[in-house]
C-alpha cells in the first residue's frame, strides 16, 4: 500500500501510538511475554490494531538485521475490508480471474505486496484449503495486504467508480508494459493461461497489454508476466505518490 512504513522497536512503536499515528498492524516475537511487549500489544488491542505473534525467524527476516526486533510495526491505515474501500485506496490493485493453482496465486500475492501494491481481487471457485494453500505460499502476504474476493466484473465497475484505469494483460493486448501508463490510479486483470480474461473486462479495459515473447511457447506463466508488470509499475511509480 502506497506510504506504507516499518517501524522498528517497541518505544517507537508506542510513541507512534501516542502520536496518533495510523498503524495497520504491529508484530512481536511468539515466546516474548516480557513486560514491554506486554504493554505494547495491550496498547496496540487497546486500539484495535491488529497484532501478530511471530516466530524468531520471521521476526528476524522481517526485521532485515541479524537479531530480530523484539516489535516491529506497519504505518499506514489499516487495511480495507470491502472492494470499493480497496479500489479508493493508494497503489495499484491487482484482479486475478480464474486462475487454479495457489501455487500461483501465493507467488503473486507475495509479489504484489513487495511491490507496494494496495490489495489483490480473487476471482476463484477454491475451496477453504485451496486458498490456505495460496496464503501459505505467500509467507502470510495478506497480512500486510488486501486480498478480496469478487468478481472480475464486479471488480471492474468498483475500479471504474473509484477512476481507475483498468489495465487487461493478454496476449491479444496491443500495447506493451513500458508504454503503459502507471503512474495514475489503475486496477491490473490478469486471467488464467486456458481461459484468460472475461469478455466484459476486456470490453471496458482501456489498454490490454502483451508481454512480449521470443519463443515458440506463446505465453508466460501468470507468476512471470505479473512480475514484468509490477516491475514495470515500480519503476513509474518509485519515488511518485499519488
Amino acid at each position: 500500500m502506497a506510504g506504507r512504513a516499518r517501524i522498528v522497536g517497541v518505544d517507537s512503536i508506542l510513541k507512534a501510538l501516542d502520536e496518533g499515528v495510523s498503524l495497520a498492524r504491529v508484530l512481536v516475537g511468539e515466546d516474548d511475554r516480557s513486560v514491554d511487549v506486554s504493554a505494547l500489544v495491550a496498547a496496540a488491542e487497546a486500539s484495535g490494531i491488529p497484532v501478530s505473534r511471530e516466530s524468531a525467524r520471521e521476526m528476524r527476516r522481517m526485521s532485515e538485521s541479524d537479531e530480530p526486533e523484539a516489535a516491529l510495526a506497519v504505518a499506514g491505515p489499516v487495511l480495507p475490508s470491502t472492494l470499493d474501500e480497496l479500489m479508493e485506496s493508494p497503489g495499484l490493485v491487482l484482479v486475478l480471474a480464474g486462475l487454479r493453482y495457489p501455487s500461483n496465486v501465493g507467488f503473486i500475492l507475495r509479489a504484489a505486496e513487495v511491490s507496494g501494491a494496495a490489495g489483490v481481487v480473487l476471482e476463484t471457485a477454491w475451496k477453504a484449503d485451496e486458498r490456505e494453500e495460496a496464503l501459505r505460499v505467500s509467507i502470510r502476504a495478506d497480512r500486510f495486504l488486501a486480498v478480496l474476493d469478487a468478481s472480475a466484473e464486479q471488480a471492474a465497475i468498483s475500479a471504474r467508480d473509484a477512476g481507475r484505469r483498468i489495465i487487461a494483460v493478454e496476449t491479444s493486448g496491443d500495447a506493451l508494459p513500458w508504454t503503459t501508463d502507471f503512474a495514475s490510479p489503475a486496477c491490473l486483470f490478469l486471467g488464467s493461461e486456458t481461459e484468460g480474461l472475461p469478455v466484459a473486462v476486456l470490453e471496458t479495459a482501456d489498454v490490454t497489454v502483451r508481454v512480449p515473447t521470443r519463443g515458440f511457447i506463446p505465453s508466460y506463466n501468470v507468476q512471470a508476466a505479473t512480475s514484468m508488470m509490477l516491475g514495470e509499475y515500480l519503476r513509474q511509480t518509485t519515488n511518485a505518490r499519488y
